[in-house]
Order: C-alpha cells, then sequence, then structure tokens
C-alpha cells in the first residue's frame, strides 16, 4: 500500500510538473475565470439600418464639434470653461460637450500594472496590434476574451490576466462599448446607468490634434435614437 501511495505520489508530482513546463499560465487562467466577473467581450459595431433623427432637431456645436438632436434645449452657464450644456425646459434631456487637453505625461497604462514592454509582448504572441494610444488600448481591453488567453507563457498570462481586471474595474458598469469612428476621428459610444435617466458618453480623439480628447454627454430614452445622435457627430 505504501508503495501503491509513493508511486501515486510521483505520478502526481510528475503531471504537476508537466502541467507548469506546458501550461504555466494555469494559474492565471484559474484567477481570471474565478476572481473576475466580466471576460466576454463588450466591443461591437453600432448596429445597422438606424432610423433617422426626426428632421425638425437641431444642430448643437461648441469647440469645434457638432451634434445633432432634440430642438427644445437651451445652452447652461457652467462654470467649466472647458464644457458647453443645453438643457431643455423639464430638465430631462440635456447634452454637454467637454474639451480636455492631453499631457505629455499622460500614460494609458498608469495604475494598470502593466509595463509597455510587456503589453507589446503579449499582442505579438496573440497577433493583436499593441495600443499606442487610450482609443487602442480601450477597443483592446473591451473586445479580449478568453480566447485571447496565453496559456504556454506565463509572462503573456499575467499580462493578460491585468488587462482583463482593467476591464473589471474601469468598464464593468458598461453593457458594450460601439465603435463610433467619424471622418477625421475616431470614437466609442457607451452608456450607463443612473437613476434620472441613462447617460451616454461618446469619447472622441480628432486625427487633426493627438492631444486633444472630446466627450459628448448626451440623456438616453432610447437607444436606437441615442445611436443616431452618436453617429451624426462632426468636426467642424
Amino acid at each position: 500500500m505504501k508503495r501503491f501511495l509513493g508511486i501515486l505520489f510521483l505520478l502526481v508530482i510528475v503531471a504537476a510538473g508537466v502541467c507548469a513546463y506546458f501550461f504555466p499560465g494555469i494559474p492565471y487562467k484559474y484567477k481570471c475565470t474565478h476572481d473576475l466577473e466580466l471576460t466576454d467581450s463588450i466591443w461591437e459595431n453600432i448596429p445597422e439600418n438606424i432610423p433617422p433623427l426626426p428632421a425638425d432637431y437641431s444642430d448643437y456645436s461648441n469647440f469645434g464639434v457638432r451634434i445633432t438632436a432634440w430642438n427644445d434645449m437651451e445652452p447652461v452657464r457652467t462654470n467649466d470653461k472647458t464644457k458647453a450644456k443645453w438643457l431643455n425646459s423639464d430638465e430631462n434631456c440635456w447634452i454637454g460637450i467637454t474639451e480636455e487637453r492631453l499631457s505629455e505625461s499622460d500614460d494609458f497604462l498608469d495604475r494598470t500594472g502593466i509595463t509597455h514592454e510587456a503589453l507589446d509582448r503579449y499582442c505579438k504572441a496573440v497577433e493583436k496590434t499593441t495600443p499606442e494610444n487610450q482609443y487602442e488600448f480601450t477597443k483592446l481591453v473591451a473586445s479580449l476574451t478568453m480566447d485571447d488567453f496565453d496559456i504556454h507563457d506565463f509572462k503573456n498570462s499575467k499580462t493578460f490576466y491585468l488587462l482583463m481586471k482593467t476591464k473589471n474595474e474601469l468598464y464593468l458598469g458598461s453593457k458594450m462599448f460601439y465603435c463610433a469612428d467619424g471622418v477625421g476621428f475616431r470614437g466609442y459610444f457607451y452608456t450607463k446607468h443612473a437613476p434620472e435617466a441613462n447617460q451616454g458618453y461618446m469619447i472622441i480623439y480628432p486625427d487633426r490634434d493627438k492631444r486633444t480628447r472630446y466627450t459628448i454627454e448626451i440623456s438616453v430614452f432610447d437607444y436606437y435614437q441615442a445611436f443616431a445622435m452618436a453617429e451624426s457627430i462632426k468636426l467642424t
């Protein structure tokens, strides 16, 4: 019996060694599937064949950005020179446009625990384009699934886990991110639930200025209407 147990123990040790050698990413796969709530892709394109906005809707613009929306809104004074806002008389429909200047020291990997070298190493291993800015990083993180896990490399499995951890910490409150690239800019649209109304956010990175980012915020009552508003955005 002792001999049998000894052989069994040896086999277990050998099996563990084989797994550790050929599948070093197993510990991080376990952490992804047991510690994280969100491991699916939350990146999609805006649906096709969206009903057009009514002809009597109006355009609202500031900071070189224009959006079409409800026609009964008036500008609201704000104390922030980087933000413009419009609101209707019932205060249930609004639009806000914010212009943000990005510092040269801004790094989209801050607070992720991931280095640029580790990210590049992982992306090359799984045949993905290495992100060079916040837009590309958001698109990568939002679109990752467990199919992109590299179980054969310990360092890459750790990087993947940190990317998924970032998705859960930053983007879990949003059901989906929608690619909404336009003429002269790249952007994405997402919504968040709020007590008074769902809020939609369009994040825009203009091609003409790599150090500027726009955030367009709208109240959302109908998702298809919100998609149409997001697609109406133009740079002026």
